[in-house]
């Protein structure tokens, strides 16, 4: 990196392509101000847009993904699958279950081969609630579509996934293969 200039403008060679590229203070503030906007005014927004179906119902988006992950499993999951497949550790995800056994909406079951380890199950209450707080986020989507059609949608999805591949995520070898609307077409054909 070379500064030059009065106007502290920087030379920039991008390694990871064989292109030149210029970027000047004034870029670099502006990239940083954005950023910073779409952080403290988009991210956060949409997180809480996105979570309200779950608040209106008492729990968090968190704890919906609980019994999100125990309806899809049907009775065959156990914390520890859940802290591993949410990226958690065991006492974190305990936390998280341990208020929901607490609201009554899943329950533990010891396993038939081996009563130390026991399986979860979520309630009726906790079905209903699973149920609700899913066909309402759907609901959300479908409305969205409106004025972000689903292809767009991918678009942005995967191209967040590929940053936080790149950027965020600690082991780069669990990128998973990332659907697109191609392939949402694909399987309703």
């Amino acid at each position: 990196m070379k500064k030059y200039g009065a106007n502290y403008d920087w030379e920039f060679n991008d390694n990871s392509t064989s292109e030149r590229e210029t970027w000047t203070m004034n870029e670099d503030m502006e990239f940083f101000n954005r950023f910073s906007h779409m952080y403290l005014h988009g991210f956060k927004n949409l997180s809480d847009m996105f979570a309200e179906p779950a608040t209106e119902h008492g729990i968090t988006l968190d704890e919906f993904y609980i019994l999100y992950d125990i309806a899809e499993a049907k009775g065959k999951i156990r914390l520890m699958d859940i802290a591993e497949s949410h990226g958690v550790t065991r006492s974190a995800i305990s936390r998280l279950i341990g208020r929901l056994l607490r609201k009554d909406y899943l329950y533990q079951e010891a396993e038939d081969h081996d009563r130390r380890n026991k399986v979860l199950k979520l309630t009726p209450e906790g079905a209903r609630i699973e149920h609700e707080v899913f066909t309402e986020l759907i609901q959300r989507n479908r409305e969205w579509r409106q004025s972000f059609s689903l292809a767009k949608q991918y678009q942005t999805l995967n191209l967040v996934e590929e940053f936080m591949d790149k950027f965020v995520n600690e082991d780069a070898s669990k990128q998973t293969k990332k659907t697109t609307y191609v392939d949402v077409k694909r399987a309703e054909a």
